[in-house]
Formats: C-alpha cells, sequence, structure tokens
C-alpha cells in the first residue's frame, strides 16, 4: 500500500513521491553548490540533472523489463506506462555519464568529470531519499524474515503487512541502505573538500569524487541487493544479479585504473602486489558468502557480516592504491 499525502479531484500525491522529489531537490542544491565552488557554470548543472532523471526512467526499466519481463504486457508497456513495474537504479549511472558528455559537448561545463565531481555528493543524497521513500509504500523487498521480537524494530526491521493482513519484520533492506548512503554521501563531501584543494596545488586531473562514489555504491549494492528477493538477473544466470554484476566490473574497473597510475607515479612495489593479493581474497569471500547464503538462507547472521567485511576491504585496497597516486602528486 502507499500512502497518500494529497488527493485533490483527480490529482493524487504520494508520500513516497515527496520524499523522492526532497531527494532530488536536495542533490540540486548540493550539485549547484560544489559546482560553483569549482569556479564552473551552473547552467551546466542545471541542464545536467534534469537530462540524467530523463536518461535514468527509461534505461533503469529497461534493464528491469530485460529481467522481469513476465511483470509486462510487452516491451512498449513497460517503457510507456510507469505508473506500476519497477526500476534497477544502477543504470542511473551510465544515464549520468551520458549526461555529463551531453553537457560537455555542449560547451556549458569545462570538463565532464569535474561536472561529475560536483554531483557525486548530491548523487548519494538522492539515492539515500530514494530508499528512505520505501517507508512510505511498504515496498521492503528483504528475504530474511525475524522472528526475534528485540530486532523487530529500525534500523534492523520493518514491519510489512502481508495480502493475508498479517504483519511480517523482514530486513530493513532500504532503510539500512539509506543510512549507509547518508554516510557515504558525508564522506564524499569530505572527500570533495580534500580533493579539490590537491587540485589547485598539484594540478590533479578531476574524476577522482566521482570515481569514489562509484567504488563506495558498488560496494555497498553488493550486499544490499544480495538481501532482497526480487534481484534482477540475467537470463542466462540465477546466481549473480544484475547489479551485483555491474557492481563488480565497476569496482574492478576502479582497481585497475588506480593500479595504473599507481605503477606510473611510483613503480612497481611490494605494497602492489599485497594490494591485489588482498583484493582477490575479499572477491573470493564475498563469493563464498554468498553461495552459503543462497544454500543456507538461516545463516544470513554469519554470511552478511562477513560479505560486508570483504566489501570494505576490496573498497579500502582501491582507496588506498588512490591515496600513492596522491603521494607522488604531492612530490612533484
Amino acid at each position: 500500500m502507499n500512502p497518500i499525502a494529497i488527493y485533490s479531484g483527480s490529482i493524487v500525491i504520494y508520500w513516497s513521491s515527496i520524499v523522492i522529489t526532497l531527494g532530488l531537490l536536495s542533490c540540486l542544491c548540493m550539485s549547484l553548490a560544489l559546482n560553483a565552488s569549482n569556479n564552473e557554470r551552473n547552467s551546466g548543472m542545471l541542464l545536467f540533472i534534469p537530462l540524467t532523471v530523463l536518461l535514468s526512467v527509461p534505461m533503469c526499466r529497461f534493464v528491469h523489463w530485460y529481467a522481469h519481463i513476465e511483470q509486462y504486457a510487452s516491451f512498449g508497456a513497460a517503457m510507456t506506462d510507469y505508473s506500476n513495474g519497477s526500476y534497477v537504479l544502477s543504470a542511473a549511472l551510465l544515464a549520468a555519464l551520458i549526461a555529463a558528455l551531453i553537457v560537455k559537448a555542449l560547451g556549458l561545463c569545462s570538463s565532464a568529470a569535474k561536472l561529475l565531481d560536483a554531483f557525486a555528493p548530491g548523487a548519494a543524497l538522492a539515492v539515500a531519499f530514494i530508499r528512505l521513500s520505501s517507508l512510505f509504500n511498504n515496498a521492503c523487498r528483504s528475504k530474511i524474515i525475524f522472528q526475534t521480537p528485540a530486532l523487530q524494530q529500525l534500523p534492523i526491521a520493518s514491519g510489512i503487512t502481508t495480502s493475508t493482513g498479517a504483519v511480517e519484520y523482514r530486513f530493513a533492506t532500504f532503510f539500512m541502505h539509506f543510512i549507509i548512503m547518508l554516510i557515504i554521501c558525508y564522506m564524499l563531501l569530505a572527500f570533495f573538500g580534500r580533493r579539490r584543494n590537491i587540485a589547485k596545488r598539484h594540478g590533479r586531473a578531476a574524476g577522482d569524487t566521482a570515481r569514489m562514489f562509484v567504488l563506495f555504491y558498488s560496494a555497498s549494492e553488493v550486499v544490499m541487493d544480495s538481501t532482497r528477493y526480487d534481484s534482477s538477473f540475467l537470463h542466462s544466470n540465477g546466481f549473480v544479479s544484475i547489479v551485483q554484476i555491474a557492481a563488480g566490473v565497476c569496482i574492478l574497473a576502479l582497481l585497475v585504473y588506480y593500479s595504473i597510475h599507481s605503477i606510473k607515479a611510483n613503480g612497481m612495489r611490494f605494497y602492489h602486489w599485497l594490494g591485489w593479493l588482498g583484493f582477490i581474497a575479499c572477491l573470493g569471500g564475498v563469493g563464498a558468502t554468498e553461495y552459503l547464503v543462497q544454500r543456507h538462507g538461516n545463516w544470513y547472521m554469519f554470511c552478511y557480516p562477513a560479505m560486508s567485511l570483504c566489501c570494505i576491504g576490496m573498497a579500502v585496497v582501491v582507496y588506498c592504491l588512490y591515496k600513492t597516486c596522491c603521494v607522488k602528486a604531492k612530490k612533484a
């Protein structure tokens, strides 16, 4: 059930829609402020964010249609009727990249990377609000049910009314992701400030804040998507979801990117091998815990904390490689 906030004649506005709108407005305000602090024209950002939203909706719906084709009457219905169905939010990353390139091509920003840097903290805030909206539409999608009364409360669990009228308490996947994204937003704001100062002193290229957003968001999605019963899968694979595959590819791509730049800046060092071995170990841990939690659903109390630590470990390795690039920049 989606609670109604405003009802007037044929106009119906739901609370979840209001929360999402507030999130987008907060994203816009934060992005404009950070963009201005980069001495960039805000006309580019004012075009970029609406364009990202417009591109995100059909792209996110397309991925969901592909994975859940049985939920739609046809492809045309899925892409034209947005009153029902769902979306795969991760596809918005590609939409943001395309929108940034369009804005750059129009000459409304000096750099697509700087535009994405200014957008990244606001994007994390917007995702947080989108996840928070689930509390207002009874959309918890978790497959974990808590029977212990002490755990049947936020932020661990939220009550869901079933079709029979009973209330069951499931792991608050979206609310937990809301908290995580707020933390990521704060981390990105702090990173953006430090990164901007480094760029001013040493002339490093832009884009690191956006890459950190992709890194942190991807690491969180690997775990959060695993807890959902409605995850989207490739037709040829029912083990690892599309979101987890996309997140893993993004993290691996960032590992390769910062490894190359670190080696160029400092030469091949022992810590590179140590970091790569640590990353492989953490990746193996993610795969093992995902396998175990799918085979033994009641092992979630062990598997998901272990999976979270492994994802954090992969993110830490990539971040440490980024820091080695900065050391060279400071010496320059």
